[in-house]
């Protein structure tokens, strides 16, 4: 048992205690104040007898939840029996059975509570029986009336708090559930963009074979082109240079994964019109602002890029009830600037949401941490949502 379980434990016990100590402190202060008097007749160290019996019974009602209730209505009966007038019974007495009432009422089990629930009607039975030959019926009543009411009290919070313990279980399922669905869209995103690496680094290298066997060819002419030598041998250093700056991303996202490669080429912002084209097919209207000077991106760049856009307009088809869409592409110096906004509903989108069962932030996420941007999403300054995007571009230095 570690340190956190034993102090739960001690937590669980001394609460068991309070209302049994409560009890036991009101007792003892009455018979110290009057242990000769007429209110408690007889020898006080009987009296202290049945209190501390039923005290203590009341204490293990944890470990013992029929049993220990029935021996303080026991106890507590027997107590009030000693008085001549039984209207003037033990105010102690009076709670314990109270308390025991309780204890019945939050047993756990439907045969449990119906046990409990058939003892506190025999008591009352008896009592009432008692009463009618004695001549004091109206004494039982009263006292049966708050033993209805402890036994009902404890009912309703033994129910409530098993209820709250059967939501608390259910959140804490529904939490672990949400961050395996998290981390398995994490491992499956990040598996995506390897392949789409794989394939852009593929096909550098493929360019790179090709360049150079065509020059290899062309050393063996009478005229050599020196400066189409330098171009080509320029090109083939900077697409291999792009080549090993995605493969050291690759490396880095590399998993197993069963899926096939790729064979088509990866897009890339050169093929944006063809996705808006699609957007506008499905009734919404997309305006694209081109800012700066529209420079070349590494290929790895280019389709994070591309998959950004993608994503968030994707986003905007399934979540936002939009109708206008701007898709903003800002080329700077040392970075790149992207920016998606509807105008559409700004509450909670699917796709955007962490909490939520869609991945697609996560995705995007995923996809600019690896080129070491930043992402953020929220309101835009005209209502609706809006996604911006900031991916640095390293400049490849040729020779």
């Amino acid at each position: 048992m570690d340190r956190r379980d034993l102090a739960l434990r001690l937590r669980r016990i001394a609460l068991d205690w309070v209302a049994p100590l409560t009890i036991l402190g009101i007792g003892i202060v009455n018979l110290s104040s009057s242990p000769h008097s007429t209110a408690y007749p007889g020898p006080p160290v009987r009296h202290l007898a049945f209190l501390v019996v039923a005290v203590a019974a009341l204490g293990l009602r944890r470990r013992a939840p029929l049993l220990a209730p029935c021996v303080v209505i026991v106890v507590s009966t027997w107590w009030s029996a000693l008085w001549p007038d039984q209207s003037q019974g033990p105010f102690e007495g009076f709670l314990l059975l109270v308390g025991a009432a309780y204890c019945l009422g939050s047993v756990k089990g439907r045969r449990r509570l119906a046990i409990g629930a058939g003892v506190v009607a025999v008591w009352f039975l008896l009592g009432l029986l008692v009463g009618l030959v004695g001549g004091r019926a109206g004494d039982v009543a009263p006292i049966a009336v708050w033993l209805a009411v402890g036994f009902a009290v404890g009912y309703l919070i033994s129910r409530r708090t098993e209820q709250a313990q059967q939501a608390w279980a259910a959140h804490r399922i529904l939490a672990a559930e949400q961050e395996r669905q998290t981390a398995r869209a994490i491992e499956d995103e990040r598996a995506r963009i390897a392949r789409e690496l794989h394939d852009v680094v593929a096909h550098g290298l493929s360019v790179i074979v090709v360049q150079a066997a065509a020059e290899r060819r062309s050393l063996h002419e009478p005229e050599l082109d020196a400066t189409s030598v330098d171009a080509v041998l320029g090109a083939i250093e900077r697409t291999g240079r792009e080549a090993l700056v995605d493969l050291r991303r690759l490396l880095g996202l590399l998993r197993r994964t069963d899926d096939a490669v790729a064979l088509a080429p990866q897009p890339g912002l050169a093929q944006l019109d063809d996705l808006l084209t699609s957007v506008r097919e499905a009734g919404l209207q997309v305006n694209v602002d081109v800012s700066g000077d529209n420079q070349e991106l590494p290929p790895g760049l280019d389709l994070t890029a591309y998959r950004i856009v993608q994503e968030a307009l994707t986003n905007v088809l399934k979540h936002a009830d939009a109708t206008h869409v701007r898709v903003g592409i800002g080329f700077q110096r040392n970075h790149l600037e992207l920016e998606v906004s509807d105008d559409g509903r700004s509450g909670k989108r699917g796709g955007l949401s962490t909490a939520g069962a869609g991945h697609g932030l996560i995705g995007m996420r995923e996809r600019v941490a690896v080129f070491g941007g930043t992402i953020s999403t929220g309101t835009a300054s005209g209502g609706g949502w809006s996604v911006h995007a900031r991916l640095p571009v390293a400049a490849v230095a040729v020779g």
